[in-house]
């Protein structure tokens, strides 16, 4: 019995200990990491000496860019805030992603996503590769196509801009401007470069692919062949469409 009791003790003795050496173990560790740390971010230690750039540059001031990061050469390498970085430059005018990492031992390097615009909007706003609507006051950008609608609706008119376009492409036409309005209704602007032919052209509300396949097919066959050119064309009919060809009234052409 009095065996069991030492033995016991014995074992209690030895976890005990065991515990207290692994808490004092651990609390060096602890201690040499806040040391370690507080002398690797001490300010005028590792500090940065070179910042890089890479992207495209067409509308990015890069001089701007050089602005915002200059006061970070001479920080401590690994106590700059990158996601703040990050947030500053995404600020900057064009700029559409900015993405900042450390390159060993003291250098920054920056990559810069630049904004590509699509489409005008509204006659004030332009369209994102990404579907944003940006301001951009006092740009001036041609050959951009044009795009109408109610606020919220880029990514649709996007959608339908492109599937559009193909049809349209099929017969060398080009689609200039598209309007999708309040009530839900689409009309578009196409142009043909080679003809110097502008046609405007109401889909309305409902089956705008098929309706719009109508009239290229019939383009495609007569009527981009005619000397007279196409003004506008009304696809709103069921079983054709109404065509104006400069100043002349036509009556419904029917596609069986």
């Amino acid at each position: 019995m009095n065996s069991t009791k030492n033995n016991t003790r014995t074992v209690v003795k030895h976890q005990a200990g065991s515990l207290l050496s692994s808490m004092l173990l651990l609390l060096l560790i602890t201690a040499g990491f806040l040391l370690l740390t507080d002398y690797v971010l001490q300010p005028d230690r590792f500090p940065v000496s070179r910042i890089s750039f890479i992207g495209e540059f067409r509308h990015v001031d890069k001089a701007v860019l050089q602005a915002d990061v200059s006061p970070y050469i001479g920080k401590n390498f690994f106590a700059i805030n990158l996601r703040k970085l990050e947030k500053s430059l995404r600020d900057i005018d064009w700029v559409s992603d900015v993405t900042v990492s450390r390159r060993w031992p003291d250098s920054l390097l920056i990559s810069v996503k630049e904004q590509r615009l699509i489409a005008a909007w509204n006659d004030k706003y332009w369209v994102t590769s990404d579907a944003n609507v940006v301001e951009m006051p006092g740009l001036n950008m041609k050959g951009l196509p044009r795009w109408y609608g109610p606020q919220g609706t880029q990514v649709l008119v996007q959608l339908r801009h492109h599937q559009f376009s193909n049809l349209l492409a099929d017969v060398g036409m080009q689609l200039k401007q598209l309007t999708y309005s309040q009530r839900g209704a689409w009309q578009l602007t196409a142009f043909n470069d080679s003809r110097n032919e502008q046609v405007n052209i109401r889909l309305g509300r409902r089956d705008m692919k098929d309706r719009l396949y109508r009239f290229t097919r019939a383009y495609g066959q007569t009527l981009g062949k005619l000397e007279q050119r196409l003004v506008s064309v009304d696809l709103r009919y069921p079983n054709g469409f109404a065509v104006k060809w400069d100043s002349i009234e036509r009556e419904p052409v029917s596609t069986g």
